[in-house]
């Protein structure tokens, strides 16, 4: 800060300090608030203009039996924070994705790179599930979600991961607050919450936003 601009806001502070309290927070806002910039949230990895596939692929066969929607809820979820921060190019839709997964013989052999030149994007974020649960034991009466997932992005292009550079993935968990256990109607809100919560977090990794724009008690951290 420059020693004009320390001088103005010693003014400013000053004069707040013979002001009532709604004088107070005005001039703060308007004179020190312009020298503190508000911190900020950077994308690890520019996606922008960047044509996207984002391939969520279930580990576990006894959680995508449990769970059969759970795939298309994450990479929904994903798409959808990318698109409202404007982090990204087009996304391929859910649907087509799924429309591949039945329709062409062998996609769930393709590798990483080969589903990204199928879809003719720019990048692939491939999102690997490892775990997946809304409560601690099947005998629980309390409702505690959990999720474990690898992230990385591919370029189809080159076959070659682009991002982490220094892991083979970077790894995102999810924790849902715990609620006590009520009907069906329930726990099923309860469990697409943890999936969007998950969502959310994965693709914030690859957003620029203020801090303050996070809410101040999140369902799922």
């Amino acid at each position: 800060m420059t020693r004009r601009a320390a001088i103005l806001v010693a003014s400013a502070v000053l004069a707040a300090g013979a002001a009532g309290c709604d004088q107070f927070a005005w001039i703060l806002v308007n004179t020190v608030g312009l020298f503190v910039p508000e911190d900020e949230h950077h994308a690890e990895f520019d996606l922008t203009g960047k044509s996207l596939l984002v391939l969520v692929d279930v580990d576990d066969p006894v959680v995508a039996s449990e769970f059969p929607r759970i795939e298309a809820v994450l990479s929904g979820g994903i798409a959808d924070t990318l698109k409202d921060h404007d982090a990204c190019g087009p996304v391929v839709p859910v649907y087509s994705v799924q429309a591949a997964r039945r329709m062409e013989r062998g996609f769930a052999q393709w590798s990483v790179a080969q589903a990204g030149e199928y879809f003719n994007v720019d990048l692939v974020m491939h999102v690997q599930l490892f775990e997946f649960r809304i409560k601690d034991n099947p005998g629980a009466n309390v409702l505690r979600g959990y999720a474990e997932t690898a992230v990385r992005l591919v370029s189809p292009e080159s076959g070659q991961q682009v991002w982490p550079m220094l892991a083979e993935a970077r790894l995102v968990t999810a924790e849902g607050l715990p609620e006590a256990d009520a009907g069906p109607a329930e726990t099923g809100e309860y469990e697409e919450a943890v999936v969007k919560g998950l969502a959310d977090k994965i693709a914030r990794t690859f957003c620029t936003y203020k801090l303050s724009q996070r809410p101040m008690r999140p369902k799922v951290k």
